[in-house]
């Protein structure tokens, strides 16, 4: 059982680190507005207050500890509130919990807003490195293994601090997220700009594929036929080439059977972007005012300056994993392309050779499901089980544990035969 938890006031923690990266000591002051007992889901201290640059956060200690630490990087929405069944399925098995909003959404990095993105990431560091000595004060020794897990935005992060940090981090569980900043949101504007052209014959594509999975709409028109404007237009929202610089080269359209989700996250694609585009590049104004939702249809980072290309290319995955990282993707989903998944397995497979990747990465993709959702939260238990195993078996070279399986929830390990071709050259 954990000691009693302090009385609910504000206090200042201040705790000094080893700052691996930078390799110096440096003092972290956690401002701390909560710590209290909570009995649900499992009995715990709950502790919640904000790290420096404004970035909040929670800490979850259950009183059954299993001696492990899990760090939750949240999507693009949300707060360090808002975990939902990562949460809870982590602490139900034991694991402490920590979570952040991470600082970004608020603009913090004044001289440079664009830099809020990259940061976060150093928040998200300094907050594993503050949850690992609260772990010492609480329980009296320090975790046995630490693992880093998000989707979507998340996902990305986890990919990125997995690889950028080894020493901190065991494994990963990374959903449903993507490349790079370039793949990504330079692929929402192409596909806006294809959705405005078959807007009107919406319904009906949505209607055709229901009733044929494999439809291709090249050989089997429509009836009445889309003209071949937007017969060009369904195939760029199909094929949407992106690659990383000296990495690999991937489709991040959408995939065939997440026609009903276009019409759906619409507005989703319209708003992350409208978030995202202004900060990654604020040169981007055609005509002078305020930005319009035709106009943000227009950018393409791949025509940005080059100072704001090389901003969003900072957080660029590289492939250079170390440690097990399992990924999780729908085919369906249309806000990130179940092709980033795909292009990530491409990339560390360029990076370390086939037979080391799949040493470090294992990728299962999950047919008709969307951006996360229930069959996602329902598999969180079983990818966490699975990744201990995977660190255990690599661990022990072999004497325990097992390596990732083939089929995780049912579903196969590698390419889904839903995959379509690999996008033309850009």
């Amino acid at each position: 059982m954990c000691p009693a938890a302090l009385p609910r006031r504000l206090v200042v923690l201040s705790i000094v680190m080893l700052l691996a990266a930078a390799g110096a000591s440096a003092a972290i002051k956690a401002t701390v507005d909560a710590d209290e007992r909570v009995d649900s889901p499992v009995p715990h201290r709950y502790i919640h207050g904000v790290i420096p640059d404004d970035a909040k956060f929670q800490l979850a200690l259950p009183d059954q500890w299993n001696g492990k630490l899990v760090v939750f990087s949240r999507g693009f929405s949300g707060s360090e509130l808002t975990p939902g069944a990562w949460k809870t399925t982590t602490l139900e098995k034991g694991y402490a919990f920590a979570a952040s909003d991470e600082g970004w959404s608020r603009l913090t990095i004044a001289k440079e807003p664009q830099d809020s993105y990259y940061e976060s990431r150093q928040r998200i560091r300094e907050l594993t490195l503050y949850a690992q000595q609260v772990l010492i004060a609480h329980y009296k020794k320090k975790a046995s293994r630490t693992l880093m897990m998000g989707g979507s935005n998340g996902g990305h992060h986890t990919k990125w601090m997995v690889e950028s940090y080894p020493e901190l981090y065991d494994g990963g569980i990374a959903g449903y997220g993507f490349n790079s900043q370039v793949s990504q949101w330079g692929g929402v504007a192409t596909v806006l700009r294809h959705y405005d052209v078959i807007a009107p014959r919406i319904d009906d594509i949505i209607a055709k594929r229901a009733a044929d999975p494999s439809w291709d709409p090249a050989r089997a028109p429509l009836v009445p036929s889309l003209t071949a404007g937007q017969l060009a237009a369904l195939e760029g929202i199909y094929d949407v080439p992106a690659s990383i610089p000296n990495g690999a080269t991937f489709n991040v359209g959408r995939w065939p059977g997440s026609e009903a989700q276009w019409k759906s996250n619409h507005d989703a694609w319209v708003g992350y972007l409208r978030d995202s585009m202004p900060r990654f590049d604020p040169t981007f104004n055609p005509n002078g005012g305020a930005l319009t939702d035709e106009e943000l249809r227009l950018w393409d980072p791949t025509r940005s300056p080059k100072a704001v290309q090389k901003e969003l290319r900072r957080l660029d995955l590289t492939g250079n994993l170390k440690r097990p990282v399992i990924v999780m993707h729908g085919t369906a989903d249309a806000i990130v392309s179940p092709g980033e998944s795909d292009g990530y397995r491409a990339l560390v497979e360029r990076r370390l050779g086939k037979r080391n990747a799949d040493r470090v990465l294992a990728v299962y993709f999950i047919p008709g499901m969307g951006h996360g959702g229930p069959e996602y939260s329902n598999l969180i238990g079983a990818q966490l089980d699975a990744l201990e195993q995977w660190i255990d078996y690599r661990e022990s070279r072999g004497k325990r544990g097992a390596p990732a399986p083939e089929r995780l929830g049912g579903y196969p390990r590698g390419l889904s035969r839903l995959r379509p071709p690999p996008a033309r050259p850009a």
